[in-house]
């Protein structure tokens, strides 16, 4: 071979030998014995109508406004999820929200109403199931049914009324606050409302009868002595938090304290009697209050009627107005005291 051919393609292979190394030293990470990495896993798809989230939360933990409209929507959300058409909303109802679990916890249960008030489906009262009940209303005519339509068709919304509470001894007749939350839930051309409610924590401006009248003193017992931690500080929470209209007074309900020895230690209506023995004090019948107060507090049954001046009716200084009290017994730092508050039946409204 001409040797100017022979160092012609010396030369070619001497330049692709140099392109190739080069070409390798641009790059650290390269190795021919290394496998390039798997690209990246691909994210899961969004939830879609046909696999919902599971529920957020549950019958046995709605105890609040908050936490009962959160039930509401989430069973709004599943609800709307899980039914394929109108036909099957009934039976996916009884077959969901009927038993205790998930949706159904005591006194916390769902219902559905139809947009005439008809009731279309009802955890804990299947016998209503089917009446009309948009005129019915509560003891002081709040007309429950239409009330929560408009909220529910509203974008969702609270009513309060009043409603037979079975942890509460007396109101049948009377009823004790309750507090509902409604929403709209369409299933193809079928709109409802759902909702459920609660029987909230009883302030002074609940009570009304025997029952929530000791619902709130055992309440206002059971938060001073969360907060007390001797005589002291338990008199220090009393004043600053049950003396002013609010939560812990609302007009004539008020609490007030005694030692086992009938001395006051606390009374939010009249401050000026704290501190002075009370053991001897009688209604116009002749009646010990305070003793009678501390033997019902001690037996733990704790009503005691008598007859007592109310300031809001004119003309009882004399002979009194009737009353009953219900009293219990609060233990501050191994200290006992006589807790308690009362109403007057008749201006409540208690037969």
């Amino acid at each position: 071979m001409d040797s100017a051919v022979t160092h012609r393609f010396a030369a070619i292979g001497f330049a692709l030998a140099l392109a190739s190394f080069l070409a390798a030293g641009c790059d650290d990470e390269a190795s021919p014995t290394t496998p390039a990495p798997a690209p990246p896993a691909p994210a899961p798809p969004p939830p879609t109508d046909e696999t919902p989230e599971p529920p957020q939360i549950r019958a046995d933990e709605v105890v609040d406004r908050d936490t009962l409209r959160r039930f509401v929507e989430e069973a709004v959300r599943i609800a709307s999820a899980e039914i394929a058409s109108a036909d099957e909303a009934y039976a996916w109802f009884d077959a969901n929200f009927r038993p205790e679990g998930q949706w159904r916890h005591g006194e916390i249960y769902l219902y559905v109403i139809d947009l005439n008030g008809v009731s279309f489906f009802n955890a804990a009262s299947p016998d209503i199931e089917g009446t009309d009940l948009l005129d019915f209303t509560d003891v002081e005519g709040v007309r429950i049914n239409e009330e929560l339509i408009a909220a529910a068709t509203a974008g969702g919304g609270f009513v309060e009324y009043l409603w037979p509470n079975p942890a509460v001894e007396g109101d049948e007749e009377t009823g004790s606050p309750k507090l509902g939350y409604a929403a709209l839930l369409s299933i193809g051309d079928l709109d409802l409302v759902l909702g459920s409610g609660i029987y909230p924590p009883v302030t002074a401006a609940d009570v009304r009868n025997r029952g929530t009248l000791k619902s709130f003193v055992e309440r206002a017992a059971m938060v001073l002595a969360e907060n007390a931690f001797d005589l002291e500080t338990a008199y220090a929470f009393l004043d600053g938090n049950f003396r002013e209209e609010g939560e812990w007074r609302h007009g004539q309900v008020y609490v007030f304290a005694q030692t086992l020895e009938l001395v006051n230690f606390f009374h939010a209506f009249r401050p000026e009697i704290e501190r002075l023995d009370r053991s001897e004090t009688e209604d116009v019948n002749g009646l010990k209050i305070n003793q009678e107060l501390r033997a019902a507090a001690l037996s733990g049954d704790g009503y005691v009627e008598y007859w007592y001046d109310n300031p809001a009716v004119e003309g009882d200084e004399e002979t009194g107005s009737p009353k009953v009290a219900y009293a219990t017994v609060v233990t501050i730092e191994s200290v006992p005291l006589i807790f308690g508050s009362g109403i007057y039946p008749e201006q409540s409204g208690e037969e």
